[in-house]
């Protein structure tokens, strides 16, 4: 198989497990929304993904699948945090929260930016995405095609990410009123506790199976 096609098949199943939203896409959006910064939040996102697809190939997906108990202490702790990220967006939907930040995310970068990183790391999601998934699926290359398979997916993340942020900058204009930054917390708030739900739900399966 050519090279093209191993960079080939690992930006399609890049684009099919990435272009989805989860919290650290909405994160994304709402900081593009908000005029912060947004580019920084876009590389801090495409580097955990790329890192942790590094890892995946590294043999931490083997080191899941030998200890399965270490991988439900990181589906729990990872769903623990989606649950206090979606009841924080709650909060800022029933309190109107988020529009008054947007007026100051400029100000206060940093602590935007240690958000995105957190959300980058500890969504489990991501880990059984790029760790589970593609990190042995690229292994399962030919070793010349294992690099390119893995620098496809990592371009997915790259275009996915991209996309989102020029979207978000064409949106700016219609969160001028609070309803609108509303809307979007209490559209972030039902998709991570459905994701959070379903990373317990799978816990509770595993633990009975077991």
């Amino acid at each position: 198989m050519a090279l093209a096609a191993h960079f080939t098949d690992g930006l399609l199943l890049g684009l099919g497990l990435f272009v989805a939203p989860g919290p650290k896409d909405t994160l994304v959006l709402r900081l593009g929304l908000a005029g912060g910064p947004l580019w920084r939040a876009v590389a801090i996102c495409v580097a955990a993904d790329a890192i942790q697809i590094v890892l995946g190939m590294a043999g931490l997906a083997a080191a899941f699948s030998r200890h399965p108990a270490a991988l439900s202490l990181l589906l729990l702790a990872g769903g623990a945090y989606l649950l206090w990220f979606a009841g924080s967006r709650l909060r800022a939907a029933w309190l109107g929260l988020s529009a008054q930040a947007a007026q100051h995310v400029a100000a206060d970068q940093g602590e935007a930016l240690r958000s995105v990183a957190r959300l980058g790391f500890l969504n489990p999601y991501s880990w059984l995405d790029t760790v589970v998934l593609i990190g042995p699926l690229a292994l399962a290359r030919p070793p010349a095609g294992q690099p390119w398979f893995a620098l496809g997916a990592m371009a997915a993340s790259l275009a996915w990410f991209v996309v989102l942020a020029l979207a978000s900058a064409r949106l700016g204009g219609a969160f001028q009123r609070a309803w609108t930054w509303r809307a979007l917390d209490l559209g972030v708030t039902v998709i991570v506790s459905i994701l959070a739900v379903d990373i317990f739900m799978d816990l509770a399966r595993r633990h009975w199976a077991g």
